[in-house]
């Protein structure tokens, strides 16, 4: 436990109404944790606050918008440099229990990715995106409400964890890497599960601890056309399939877009749709290209 040194990678824009509850709850932890914070341009008074009221963060300030996925990388690559044992990721709307790292590292074992139960920022009920993915798709979901019943913790297997907060040993980004720069912002984070269950990663949720997540102050996602690249984009690069399974994978996106479109009387969205098919369209080598990449073993946009 001595040798353990975790990195806290928070990607921030105009991130000032979480900071105190964010970056304090970091301050409270029962393991020390170094918080790096990637600003992607902030207007507000974040960078600022975090300056004179967080002195031990270390801030990296983008010229730019990098995204969700490519602001990560840079604070990834700063803490495998600073030889990090761990990553925790966590969302600007975020925070952590005080033994919440503690809990994740007595179930490490160094080849999953680990999250805690992820809650509301009200901390009153669990949040419903988890609720709905992590837990209830997961295939230890009977298992789950029998320890629930008993009043037993332990790890549970899943697909799907939103990254709001996740907890990746070492020995994972080195095998695994960052997030694929093909996604800007929407669907990263399943890119990069998706690339954990093909080489044979865990993904796991521990009960018992706990995150907070604030995300009732975002609106409802309606559909753009980055949303909908986005998810092109996901499906063409599934590495647990075939070029031409992932193929009809999007044809089947498209063909869900045109019935949604027309049963909520939404054609605007059927325009937007062949938009980001155009787009989608124009990246061809780039997906091949990246298919190969992600289909090895490496540090992938983390060197």
């Amino acid at each position: 436990m001595s040798a353990t040194k975790i990195y806290v990678i928070l990607v921030t824009y105009n991130a000032m109404q979480w900071v105190d509850r964010c970056l304090g709850s970091l301050r409270q932890s029962s393991i020390p944790l170094t918080p790096v914070i990637v600003d992607n341009g902030s207007t507000d008074q974040t960078v600022a606050y975090i300056r004179t009221h967080f002195p031990e963060a270390v801030l990296l300030e983008q010229a730019q918008n990098l995204g969700f996925g490519q602001g990560n990388n840079v604070g990834i690559r700063y803490a495998l440099q600073h030889d990090a044992t761990h990553v925790l990721l966590l969302n600007q709307d975020a925070w952590i229990d005080p033994d919440m790292v503690e809990r994740l590292l007595l179930h490490d074992d160094h080849n999953s990715l680990l999250s805690p139960v992820h809650l509301t920022g009200e901390g009153d009920a669990i949040d419903k995106n988890f609720r709905q993915n992590a837990i209830g798709r997961s295939p230890e979901y009977q298992r789950y409400l029998s320890d629930q019943a008993a009043g037993t913790t332990s790890k549970y297997a899943t697909r799907e964890i939103n990254a709001a907060c996740w907890f990746i040993p070492r020995e994972v980004l080195e095998e695994i890497g960052g997030f694929n720069p093909l996604f800007f912002h929407y669907a990263e984070d399943n890119d990069y599960l998706q690339r954990l269950h093909y080489h044979g990663k865990g993904v796991y949720f521990v009960s018992g601890t706990h995150c907070y997540h604030d995300r009732a102050h975002v609106p409802a996602k309606t559909p753009t056309e980055q949303l909908m690249y986005q998810q092109l984009i996901l499906r063409a690069v599934d590495i647990n399939y075939t070029p031409f399974v992932c193929s009809l994978h999007t044809m089947r996106y498209g063909l869900a877009v045109w019935h949604t479109a027309l049963a909520e009387h939404r054609l605007h969205d059927i325009a937007l749709y062949y938009q980001a098919k155009h787009r989608f369209c124009q990246q061809a080598k780039a997906i091949r290209e990246n298919r190969q990449i992600i289909h090895t073993i490496g540090a992938h946009w983390l060197l």
